[in-house]
């Protein structure tokens, strides 16, 4: 059956994220997107889905990744499975969202920074009084 690459996740960014599921197998696996919330299975030929083929490996086993765009608001619950088959089996993973950089902001959410904030200038302004006495 083929292996999912460790590389296979969905990285939020803009307007939507992308997701990227790679798989090795020999036979060539086929590669697909499925959103279990929304019932929907994206596969090659959708307008937000590209395929690409690297190459041949070794034993003969090609590596497929899937790249799906999502657009739009996500919803935080949003599930993104990454399926991959070919002859001899079939493999699914749910990605997990990766977020580049360790962008703390992003997982604190927009009250946390703005609390966050209110410390440090609480604290500013707490040195700068305790230095003039």
């Amino acid at each position: 059956p083929p292996i999912l690459q460790p590389e296979s996740r969905c990285t939020p960014g803009g307007e939507g994220a992308r997701c990227v599921c790679s798989a090795l197998a020999a036979p060539e696996p086929v590669v697909t997107f499925e959103l279990p919330s929304l019932n929907v299975t994206v596969t090659e030929g959708h307008r937000d889905f590209t395929v690409t083929t690297p190459g041949l490996g070794t034993g003969g086993a090609v590596t497929v990744t899937g790249v799906l765009t999502l657009r739009g608001t996500l919803d935080p619950r949003l599930a993104v499975v990454c399926s991959a088959h070919n002859a001899h089996g079939a493999v699914r993973q749910q990605l997990r969202f990766h977020h580049p950089g360790g962008l703390v902001w992003a997982k604190v959410g927009p009250v946390g920074a703005v609390v966050a904030f209110a410390i440090v200038i609480a604290l500013v302004c707490y040195l700068s009084q305790s230095r003039r006495k």
